[in-house]
């Protein structure tokens, strides 16, 4: 049978919004605090007023025709690793946390670089958790530097591809030259950027100077749109829809100003603004609305897609943790979305949590499940082995059984399905207690993907030049 998939916007929606967005783009403008951005633009026939740039129609149009409709990401060795088109998905840890939620020492702490140690690790042994990404701020590494040095760990202990980003302008070139040491940057690439627009329409310097660094590399640029409906976005979700996707589209036309080709994911993180709290919900039906109709749109271009999902705007990993994460990860896997990340992530993108990962592996295992659907063929429906055993009988001895449990059936570690007294026998842990026994268990048998001793050699002199220009030492 067909595989199962949630369509939302017609052909005629999808072109409307786009037709709209690109009156807005054309008509309103999108502002960019970045001089050499706005010259750029400029020289294609853009109109200029202060930093608002008008950018017409046919540029967009011209420059969205220029993005690849395939991306083909590597691992740290070389390999290809994912296939970014189609409805090929893949999950990996979320954003930039700047809190860790420690549940040995029972307390919501800053992370450290030894965090970015424990991730790598941890990911290297979770299956349904396809790629890493710099998900942790460490807070013992000087602020200037984070986004660099954050990328360290990762290379060093895993050969996953990467999901990142830089908060400065300069490291965009030391990341891209930490790469160079392990991988052929813009033929091989292991690694993915996201950028951020401004909502409402807007480009700060360094995320749009990011675009221009990242093209010239041509190096794979995830362009994040976060309108935050009723506060940066509209209080409909339908004029929200329109604000991120020409937010998107104008970091494209930025990107194929600079370098014509260079890999593009169209992605977002919206969210609603609960005005009651003054909080934005990543995971509120309405934000998941708008998330499911921009990448039908962008599926309707055929670009790779990216969304957050996967996680939870819960403050602990409880039952509003449960349904949010695997709401939103079952619902990206039957939209086939590429990049999906959130995996670990509590409070608004803000909290990771190691077991949460560990958890969410599983609810990601259920949602790659669920996404795969079933066979009907002969053998599957098994009119032979029906009949041979008959009215009465069992299927547990048929060797059609054997093979089959093993191809369909989907087995969760960490999910309960024992029987009360075999659960008694165990200890009684909960799901929590499970999560520290299975965390601490990995972490004792976790397999390190080292680098070549000369490659890795290169790689944490680099590092550690890097990191004494501003006074400080690592050691990971």
């Amino acid at each position: 049978m067909p595989k199962p998939r949630v369509q939302f916007l017609s052909v005629e929606e999808i072109k409307l919004i786009h037709e709209k967005a690109l009156h807005i783009l054309e008509n309103v403008g999108v502002e960019i605090l970045n001089n050499n951005v706005v010259e750029i633009l400029k020289r294609e026939g853009c109109i200029v007023e202060k930093n608002v740039v008008k950018v017409p129609k046919d540029l967009v149009e011209k420059c969205l025709n220029y993005v690849p409709r395939e991306v083909i990401i590597h691992d740290r060795d070389g390999k290809p690793y994912m296939k970014l088109g189609d409805d090929n998905s893949y999950f990996n840890p979320g954003s930039a946390a700047s809190k860790i939620l420690d549940l040995e020492n029972n307390e919501l702490r800053e992370p450290i670089l030894r965090d970015l140690k424990i991730l790598a690790l941890l990911v290297n042994s979770l299956e349904n958790i396809k790629a890493l990404s710099t998900a942790l701020i460490p807070h013992d590494v000087p602020v200037h530097i984070r986004d660099r040095v954050r990328l360290y760990p990762l290379l060093k202990y895993s050969s996953k591809p990467i999901i990142t980003g830089a908060f400065t302008v300069d490291g965009i070139y030391d990341m891209v030259k930490m790469l160079g040491i392990v991988t052929d940057v813009s033929r091989k690439p292991c690694a993915i950027f996201d950028v951020c627009p401004s909502p409402p329409l807007k480009w700060s310097y360094i995320t749009s100077q990011n675009i221009v660094d990242l093209a010239l590399h041509e190096v794979p640029i995830e362009i994040i749109s976060m309108p935050q409906i009723s506060a940066t976005g509209s209080a409909t979700i339908a004029g929200s829809l329109i604000i991120h996707h020409a937010e998107v589209l104008s970091g494209i036309t930025i990107a194929q100003c600079v370098k014509r080709g260079v890999p593009i994911i169209y992605g977002g993180s919206p969210s609603l603004f609960d005005v009651r709290y003054g909080t934005s919900a990543i995971t509120a039906p309405e934000a998941t609305l708008l998330t499911l109709a921009y990448i039908d749109i962008a599926k309707y271009f055929k670009l790779p897609t990216h969304a957050y999902v996967g996680l939870s705007d819960s403050k602990m990993i409880d039952y509003q943790a449960g349904l949010e994460t695997l709401m939103t990860a079952l619902l990206a896997s039957l939209k086939g979305i590429n990049v999906c990340s959130g995996p670990g992530m509590l409070e608004f993108e803000n909290v990771f949590s190691f077991e949460k990962l560990i958890i969410d592996n599983e609810a990601c295992g259920i949602a790659y499940r669920l996404a795969k659907g079933f066979e009907i063929n002969e053998e599957t429906l098994a009119i032979d082995i029906i009949k041979r055993v008959g009215s009465g009988g069992h299927f547990l001895a048929q060797k059609h059984t054997i093979k089959w449990c093993r191809v369909e059936h989907y087995l969760p570690e960490i999910i309960d399905r024992m029987d009360r007294t075999t659960w008694s026998k165990r200890g009684n842990l909960d799901l929590l207690k499970r999560c520290r026994v299975k965390l601490q268990e990995l972490l004792r048998k976790c397999e390190i993907h080292e680098l070549p001793s000369d490659v890795e050699k290169e790689l944490t002199n680099f590092v550690k030049e890097l990191c004494s220009k501003y006074g400080c030492r690592i050691e990971v």
